[in-house]
C-alpha cells in the first residue's frame, strides 16, 4: 500500500475514534445533567457535542483527502507530527486547566469532557497546520524545480548558439555530421545516432554510433524519412526490427532527389520535454542551413573548375 494511503487511513481512523468518543461523551453528559425536557436535551447536545463531532469528522475527511494527494506524500510524516504535537499541547493545556480547577474549586467535575474536547480540537488543528506547512514546502520544491529547469534550458540554449556558430563555420558535410551527433548527445543524452546522405537511390552513412544496425539497413530507414517536414523531430515505435526501442528521425535538408537525415535511437519509455525537442529542431535548422551553404560552395567550386 502506498505511504499516503497508509497515513490517510491512519488519520481517518483517528478521526473515527475521536468522533465515537465524542458521541459516547455527549450521551454521558446528558445523563449527568439529570432529567431534561426534549428541547433542553437537543440544545445541550447541539452546543456541547455536535461541534466536536463535526471537528472529529473533519479529521476523517482530511485523512481521506491526504490519501489522494500525491504532492503531499513526501511530507506526510511532518503532517502527522504536527497533529501529534498539537494534540499533546492541547492535552497539556487541558491538564493545567484541571489542575487549576482542582486547586481553586476542589473538584474535577466535567474535567474528562474538557480534556477530550481539547484533544479533538488539538488533533485537527495540528493536522491542518501540518497541511499548510506541507503546502508551503511543496510549493517551494516546485519553484526550485522550475528554477532548475529554466537554468538547464538556458544552458542548453547557450549550447545551441555555440553549435550554430560552429555549424556556420563548417566547411564539409563531415563537420556538420559530427556537430549534429554531438549536439544530440548534449541536448537529449542520445548516444546512438546516425547521419545519412541520400542521393537518388543511393544512401551513404557519413557518421554512425549505432552498432546494432548495419549501414544498409540504416540507409533504408533514412530513406523512409525523406517525406517528413524539414527540421522536425518524429518519434517512431519499433521502426527497426532488430531494435525494440524507439527511433527519432530528423530531415535535415532536402533538394530534388537528395536529402540528409539524422537518426537516433532512444529507450522505449524515454520522454523528452517540449522545450528540448524545440532546441533539437533549432539545431537541425542550423545544420540544414550549413549544409545548404556547403552544397552551394561545392557547386560553385565545381563550376569554377569546369570553366
Amino acid at each position: 500500500m502506498e505511504a499516503r494511503k497508509i497515513y490517510g487511513v491512519g488519520l481517518a481512523a483517528a478521526g473515527v475514534v475521536l468522533t465515537g468518543i465524542q458521541l459516547i461523551q455527549g450521551r454521558q453528559q446528558l445523563q449527568d445533567m439529570g432529567p431534561l425536557s426534549a428541547p433542553d436535551q437537543l440544545l445541550a447536545f447541539g452546543f456541547g457535542t455536535v461541534p466536536f463531532l463535526l471537528i472529529g469528522l473533519s479529521l476523517v475527511y482530511v485523512g481521506y483527502w491526504l490519501g489522494t494527494q500525491l504532492r503531499y506524500e513526501p511530507f506526510l510524516g511532518q503532517i502527522v507530527g504536527w497533529g501529534v504535537g498539537s494534540t499533546v499541547l492541547f492535552a497539556a493545556v487541558g491538564a493545567l486547566l484541571l489542575f487549576n480547577q482542582q486547586i481553586t474549586l476542589n473538584t474535577l467535575e466535567q474535567g474528562q469532557y474538557v480534556v477530550m474536547n481539547l484533544v479533538t480540537v488539538g488533533a485537527v488543528v495540528g493536522v491542518l497546520v501540518g497541511v499548510y506547512d506541507a503546502r508551503g514546502r511543496a510549493r517551494k520544491q516546485e519553484l526550485e524545480r522550475e528554477r532548475n529547469r529554466i537554468g538547464t534550458f538556458a544552458g542548453k540554449a547557450a549550447d545551441i548558439n555555440n553549435y550554430g556558430r560552429e555549424l556556420n563555420r563548417a566547411g564539409s558535410i563531415e563537420e556538420v555530421s559530427a556537430l549534429c551527433i554531438e549536439g544530440l548527445q548534449t541536448l537529449l543524452g542520445l548516444t546512438e545516432t546516425g547521419f545519412v546522405v541520400i542521393d537518388g537511390a543511393e544512401q551513404t552513412v557519413v557518421n554512425s554510433t549505432i552498432v546494432t544496425v548495419d549501414e544498409e539497413r540504416l540507409g533504408a530507414v533514412a530513406a523512409n524519412s525523406t517525406e517528413q517536414d524539414r527540421a522536425t523531430v518524429e518519434i517512431r515505435d519499433k521502426e527497426v526490427a532488430e531494435r525494440e526501442d524507439r527511433l527519432l528521425s530528423m530531415l535535415v535538408t532536402a533538394h530534388h532527389d537528395s536529402a540528409v537525415v539524422l537518426l537516433a535511437f532512444t529507450g522505449e519509455t524515454t520522454t523528452f520535454a517540449d522545450e528540448d525537442i524545440q532546441l533539437v529542431e533549432l539545431l537541425i535548422s542550423h545544420a540544414g542551413t550549413a549544409l545548404d551553404r556547403v552544397h552551394g560552395l561545392n557547386s560553385s567550386m565545381a563550376e569554377e573548375a569546369s570553366s
